[in-house]
């Protein structure tokens, strides 16, 4: 049987999509080595290990309580919850099945952007190019560190894709195509990409071409919009309940202007990543990414954004070549548009969307926008290559304009390599207290980076001029971009052997021994570590190091994955009301005062901070020489339920000022925000045992308790307070108060009781029938349509 040439090329695009990505990332293909990174490790690990946990109990995961004393599952959003590829949690250990999500996201990038460049008509050689450059470009090896930011950036061209197709023939089956990647986006755990793709499904509907009236357009694209909200309707609505209660997280411009793209990093679109230390594919000081970068984090959203030297030549051709075509113009408007917005902190758009456009400020982070603006590069790359092959003139220009390029960047390496120009010269005057370590590693980045970018150049200026076949021509300049990406790029992405993460340190073997768990599970543990600076382990490399440090240090939601409970709030859903009384001491006098009232009994701190605390050896639970750790442990710590007698105050503000004042008794009395009633209406404590408090049940989402009062009082849980928990007493509902500002309270009579806290997310259950319903619906109408267009047999 002999393949058609059409089916050869269709059949070595496919073969490229597929193995190209896996060659790339091969460290992770041809070995035992995951993905790995801080984001990986606090956020990734423990959600998605706590999903298959209570999905492989045939439970919904409605409440997550290894985070600040607990919160949504859901309602967090980057959770994924709804997402369809939580599957293969399921079926495959944790680290291999997200080694296998990665790898995917980065065919999906490559194949949507394929399949939005052929839509706009450019050929199958350009259109692989454009979906190799996307996907293999400096940010979007980068952002493997941080899955769900990965997981929108390949999705995102899916969904354009299918509204082009769309818009240019209606049908039920086109309309869902959009729709659900749309919808995946918002499910993967990226609101702000799902905001953005349904602006560009306006944008799309009024600048395709041969566009219809501008009402039919944007009614086109509001059927889109509308069917992707439907589809996300689980995900919607369960978020929509979180708004009034989570911590802002972005609570003023500042906060959400964190990791903005510095326009220094612009040189990095052609050069490579100048600011990364090669050995760990990561900025190499706090003081380079906050002094002179602007992060305001200490460290890079991604370490590359380099889109190679050869892809900016052929994106160059492209602006040339189609310099009259309006949409082209477009495009560059909407690309610098989101270059713009990423940019956060260096221009004032960011701000004003932040302040005027509704909703915009629950958003951080601009570097997340990058994607918006290197998909159209992409895109623009393979529209060069295309014109190439279309205009024979094309090539010589931009050989000529290659031939300037390579040699402006020879001439950059001669100024960096005689005295520094770049690194000592702008870099170092940018810099308040420039450190020469990291200077002279610039540097050497800076003058390796600009041969390359010479040496890349020139090589594509001599294939433009020399080889006249054009599939040859073709060929050359995809190989050459190919290898100019791996060697700039393939270093910054992050892997490492399971077995670094599945040891327990010193720490967590203390805890495990001496915290088996009880009917309401371990104590809590909280983090206090300033000075994160990994000691140096002969054999592991800085990742893997880092990787046990975070682990011995119990960083924020890591102690999770032992199924212990972190009391420092860090995942976005934590209660407003914990975060405010976690920040409104600093965090020795928390520890102190405040840290026992919640249940948190253990502490990990560095030497250092350790020999700056006023501490007796008792508290010393264990010492972690090797990574430089103490583990301290609270003598007072209230358990996780008793009975208090209340005292009653009007709002959260006093009861924080309450809890803090000296007459408070903590363990005999209680703060509780009692509506309708006068401050201090309640009776101080009385002497004596205020009675028995016994677990029945404790689960996430379903806590059960043996009450035995000698006297009214209140039941303290020293869960977190969130709407969505309703309670009973013997079996009749009763209201839940906040008790202590953020924990839960039910106010009890004397005698023996049973009281029942459950919990369940508001507007999941209809959200899910709504999404479901959607979907047969649209099954429905696709089968009706392909039913009337087929005709019937024999007419």
């Amino acid at each position: 049987m002999h393949l058609s040439e059409q089916a050869r090329t269709r059949v070595a695009v496919v073969g490229t999509a597929l193995l190209v990505p896996l060659l790339f990332f091969h460290r992770a293909v041809f070995s035992d080595e995951i993905f790995i990174s801080r984001d990986i490790l606090r956020v990734y690990y423990p959600l998605k290990q706590y999903w298959a946990e209570r999905v492989s109990q045939g439970r919904f995961p409605d409440w997550y309580p290894y985070d600040g004393l607990g919160q949504p599952y859901p309602g967090m959003v980057i959770s994924g919850a709804f997402h369809p590829a939580n599957l293969l949690y399921l079926l495959l250990p944790l680290g291999t099945a997200l080694k296998v999500i990665t790898l995917l996201s980065y065919v999906a990038a490559l194949g949507g952007t394929y399949l939005f460049a052929r839509v706009w008509n450019l050929g199958r050689g350009p259109a692989l190019l454009s979906g190799l450059t996307y996907a293999l470009c400096g940010y979007m090896v980068g952002i493997s560190n941080n899955l769900l930011y990965l997981m929108a950036a390949a999705t995102f061209p899916w969904a354009l894709w299918g509204a082009e197709r769309f818009f240019r023939q209606p049908s039920p089956g086109r309309a869902a195509a959009a729709a659900l990647p749309l919808c995946l986006v918002l499910l993967g755990g990226d609101p702000q990409s799902f905001a953005v793709c349904n602006g560009l499904f306006l944008v799309l509907a009024l600048l395709r071409p041969g566009a219809a009236s501008v009402p039919r357009a944007l009614s086109w694209a509001g059927l889109l919009i509308g069917l992707g909200a439907l589809l996300s309707a689980a995900q919607i609505l369960s978020t929509l309940h979180v708004l009034r209660d989570a911590n802002p997280a972005a609570g003023s411009v500042l906060v959400a202007t964190r990791f903005s793209f510095h326009p220094l990093r612009l040189v990095e679109l052609v050069l490579g990543p100048i600011f990364v230390d090669p050995e760990v594919g990561a900025v190499s000081s706090p003081g380079l990414a906050d002094q002179v970068l602007d992060s305001g984090m200490g460290t890079l959203w991604v370490g590359s954004v380099h889109l190679g030297a050869t892809a900016c030549l052929l994106l160059l051709g492209a602006l040339w070549t189609y310099r009259r075509q309006p949409r082209v113009w477009w495009g560059v408007g909407i690309a610098l548009f989101f270059l713009a917005l990423s940019m956060g902190r260096g221009l004032p758009l960011y701000g004003w969307l932040y302040r005027w456009l509704p909703l915009w400020d629950s958003f951080r982070y601009p570097e997340k926008l990058l994607p918006y603006f290197l998909f159209p590069c992409a895109l623009g790359v393979g529209a060069g290559l295309e014109a190439l092959q279309r205009e024979p003139s094309a090539r010589r220009r931009l050989a000529r304009a290659g031939f300037v390029l390579a040699a402006l960047c020879g001439g950059l390496a001669l100024a960096e390599g005689g005295g520094g120009l770049f690194s000592r010269g702008l870099v170092g005057s940018l810099w308040e207290a420039p450190d020469p370590v990291v200077l002279e590693l610039i540097h050497g980045n800076v003058l390796r980076m600009s041969l390359l970018a010479a040496g890349a150049f020139l090589l594509s200026s001599l294939v433009l001029a020399g080889v006249d076949k054009s599939g040859l021509r073709a060929g050359l300049l995809a190989v050459m971009q190919l290898g100019v990406l791996y060697l700039s790029n393939e270093g910054t992405y992050h892997v490492t052997y399971p077995d670094v993460l599945e040891q327990p340190t010193r720490t967590l073997e203390f805890l495990l021994q001496h915290e088996p768990g009880t009917e309401a599970g371990r104590a809590r543990v909280v983090n206090g570590v300033r000075n994160i600076t990994p000691p140096e382990i002969p054999g592991l490399n800085p990742m893997d190091i880092a990787s046990l440090y975070l682990t011995a240090a119990l960083e924020p939601a890591i102690p999770a994955l032992w199924h212990l409970e972190g009391a420092r709030p860090y995942l976005p859903a934590a209660s407003r009301r914990y975060v405010g009384l976690f920040n409104s001491r600093p965090f020795d006098t928390w520890w102190s005062q405040l840290a026992g009232l919640l249940h948190v009994r253990y502490l990990t701190v560095d030497a250092r901070t350790y020999q700056q605390m006023a501490t007796t050896p008792e508290q010393v639970a264990t010492v972690d020489r090797s990574m430089s750790l103490v583990l301290l442990q609270n003598p007072k710590v209230l358990p996780r339920a008793y009975l208090a007698s209340p005292v009653c105050v009007p709002d959260e503000r006093s009861a924080r000022e309450r809890m803090l004042s000296e007459s408070f008794r903590p363990g005999q009395q209680v703060v509780i925000e009692c509506s309708g009633e006068a401050p201090e209406a309640a009776a101080p404590s009385e002497a004596g045992e205020p009675g028995q408090v016994a677990f029945l049940r404790y689960e996430p989402e379903h806590v059960e308790l043996d009450v035995k009062a000698h006297r009214p009082g209140v039941l303290v849980l020293n869960d977190a307070w969130y709407a969505g928990w309703s309670a009973s007493l013997d079996g009749q509902p009763v209201p839940i108060l906040p008790a202590n500002a953020a924990v839960r309270g039910v106010r009890v009579p004397a005698g023996a009781h049973r009281v029942v806290f459950t919990y369940q997310t508001p507007g999941r259950v209809a959200g899910m029938a709504v999404s479901l319903g959607t979907w047969v619906l649209l099954g429905l109408a696709t089968l009706g349509f392909h039913r009337r267009r087929v005709p019937a047999r024999g007419v």
